[in-house]
């Protein structure tokens, strides 16, 4: 039997603005001392399994006829939470068409997960609430609160462990009709 490892399954924003966000994680992450990671939306966390398994189901979900497609992300400006994961975050728009992708993925990755609250993670830590304050309020932060990304792919991610161990196993493209 496979050891069941934790998953999460992101949508991936593209070109320009992706740039930019891997930009905006890269600085914050130097300048706070926590992790950077891959921009990202979480639309499943908390998968746990054996990788192979989850991407043939990620894989199978490919061909449910127009259920990947691009999907725009609209950021709504910045806020904080009190997690490490949801320290400094891009609020993002609910959308029927990103509502209808989750959907999917719970379906075809056999989740059922807790409530939706769609974002774009930019500092991950355990800092003061002061401090998250103050990097919500940064200009470089104030910047991207309400931009338009596309997100044009979808990636099953390892996240065992150290955010520096995260590895993306398996990915498919969100084609344009």
């Amino acid at each position: 039997m496979a050891q069941e490892t934790a998953f999460a399954l992101w949508l991936i924003p593209g070109g320009a603005p992706a740039a930019r966000l891997e930009e905006l994680i890269e600085a914050l992450a130097r300048e706070t001392g926590g992790p950077a990671f891959a921009p990202h939306l979480t639309l499943l966390g908390g998968l746990r399994g054996d990788g192979g398994a989850l991407a043939a189901k990620l894989g199978r979900l490919r061909g449910d006829g127009g259920a990947l497609r691009p999907v725009a992300l609209e950021a709504r400006g910045p806020a904080t939470g009190s997690t490490r994961h949801q320290c400094v975050f891009l609020d993002v728009a609910p959308s029927e068409p990103l509502a209808a992708l989750r959907r999917a993925a719970e379906a075809a990755l056999g989740a059922n997960e807790a409530p939706f609250r769609p974002h774009v993670s930019l500092v991950y830590g355990e800092l003061t609430a002061a401090r998250r304050q103050e990097l919500a309020a940064d200009p470089r932060v104030l910047a991207l609160a309400h931009e338009v990304w596309w997100a044009d792919r979808l990636e099953l991610w390892t996240v065992e462990g150290q955010t520096e161990r995260w590895r993306c196993v398996e990915g498919v493209p969100l084609e344009r009709p």
